[in-house]
């Protein structure tokens, strides 16, 4: 999408009402209908990411699934509870779930999409600084700034590791949860350090709000 916002929806098919050719794309819980295009990104589903969306014709509201604290996708943040205790983790690692899916059904996948998103927010709202300075500061590296804010995710996410290292090592620990795979995350911090105050789902967000696109690279 232009704006570069996930829009969730069940796959589905129509007539094309210009041509009246056959084509597949999916369908909002608003009816609104999005073809599906070479190169767009989607992520799949096992049930419906969203209380309300339809499924084969009918509304489905699975209460499995939480129902959001607020409309509008991309408001409610994730972190996993071990680090909600600690600042410096919480906002390296926290995300928008613009899914809306359960804590418990966070997959490496959709973390890496929600990962992605942060980065290209961040890149979007840093109006001061031009981004060849700053990826010349960090990286050394300016020529990363050429193009719209996902392809320069894109590009840092292909050349960089250290962009890349977050959300390998977050995949990492969703698909054991375990003692290891904690510690390699929050390194060089130890887990002895993770007893500050667990904050809410407001103040979480608030905080990544606040956070820049230098303030993150720092934390790298």
């Amino acid at each position: 999408m232009e704006s570069n916002k996930p829009v969730i929806g069940i796959i589905t098919s129509r007539t094309c009402p210009t041509c009246g050719h056959h084509e597949i794309g999916y369908e909002t819980d608003t009816g609104e209908f999005y073809p599906l295009r070479p190169g767009d990104r989607i992520g799949v589903f096992p049930k419906s990411p969203s209380p309300g969306l339809m499924e084969a014709g009918r509304t489905v509201s699975p209460k499995d699934w939480e129902q959001p604290t607020e409309n509008a996708f991309g408001t409610i943040p994730w972190v996993p509870d071990p680090l909600r205790c600690h600042k410096v983790l919480r906002c390296k690692y926290g995300v928008l779930n613009h899914t809306h899916v359960p804590d418990e059904n966070m997959s490496p996948g959709m973390y890496e999409i929600a990962y992605r998103q942060k980065l290209q927010e961040l890149i979007t709202q840093e109006i001061y600084t031009p981004l060849s300075v700053i990826f010349d500061r960090y990286f050394s590296a300016p020529h990363l700034a050429s193009g719209d804010p996902k392809q320069v995710v894109d590009t840092m996410w292909e050349e960089l590791e250290e962009i890349r290292r977050p959300a390998e090592n977050m995949g990492e620990w969703l698909g054991n949860r375990d003692t290891e795979s904690l510690e390699k995350m929050i390194h060089p911090f130890s887990i002895q350090e993770l007893t500050g105050e667990t904050i809410s789902d407001e103040k979480l967000k608030q905080e990544l709000d606040q956070i820049t696109l230098e303030d993150f690279l720092e934390m790298l």
